[in-house]
């Protein structure tokens, strides 16, 4: 089942998701410059990372898109003080983690509210050979994976997102968390091992994954979203 993580598929993701650290340096001179159109370019060039990062840290949740727009208010008012250590991308993908995991914590103490509110995101498909049992399937399928997320720890869990779900090399996800690569590795190692112990025991994403065994998860992860409009850890 450990195949479901086929790297050769996440390639492109990596390239949609992080661009270039040229493009951020790029974007950055022209921001210093006090370019207007700096920032709007800024957003259409991180987007991805942004809603693929939250997507899935915020499994159906209703405020969703409200958290994608939190999360560059904050690199907005924080640009100014980003010193270039790491790419521009990977502090933004930290940006975006932080707001995350800020309005995690502010869901747990409005849980009613949140319950009440269960939003569900749309799995589309234009293709004409579209299957709607199929689509369900996965659908299904996409709810099951992050109700699985949100059992592991934050750390573990964080590391798991950025690597096997969004596509970051590792490299890049140690900058993003500021731990050091070794680090990165052991929690990426538990969280699968904890990510897959309960994925065996489902009986959708087991048997999705005795169908297809070279990247259910993937395809799953990778379907279009109807978006409305040395530690363990």
């Amino acid at each position: 089942m450990g195949r479901l993580f086929d790297k050769r598929r996440f390639a492109d993701r990596r390239r949609a998701t992080a661009p270039p650290d040229e493009v951020g340096q790029a974007l950055l001179r022209r921001w210093r410059r006090g370019d207007p159109n700096a920032f709007s370019d800024i957003f259409k060039t991180y987007k991805s990372l942004v809603y693929g990062v939250l997507h899935h840290l915020l499994s159906n949740d209703p405020e969703l898109e409200d958290v994608v727009q939190t999360a560059f208010v904050e690199v907005y008012r924080s640009l100014s003080s980003f010193e270039g250590r790491s790419k521009l991308s990977s502090w933004i993908a930290r940006v975006a983690l932080h707001t995350g995991y800020h309005h995690l914590r502010r869901r747990k103490s409005r849980k009613a509210d949140y319950d009440s509110e269960h939003w569900v995101p749309e799995i589309v498909d234009t293709s004409p050979n579209a299957d709607p049992s199929r689509l369900v399937e996965q659908k299904e399928a996409m709810l099951r994976v992050h109700e699985i997320l949100e059992t592991i720890s934050e750390k573990k869990r964080t590391v798991f997102i950025l690597n096997d779900l969004q596509g970051l090399p590792q490299e890049e996800v140690a900058e993003v968390v500021g731990v050091s690569i070794a680090t990165v590795r052991t929690r990426l190692f538990y969280a699968r091992k904890e990510f897959w112990k309960r994925a065996r025991k489902d009986p959708i994403l087991a048997d999705l994954a005795e169908r297809e065994p070279d990247g259910v998860l993937t395809r799953v992860e990778n379907r279009p979203i109807d978006r409305g409009g040395g530690d363990s850890g």
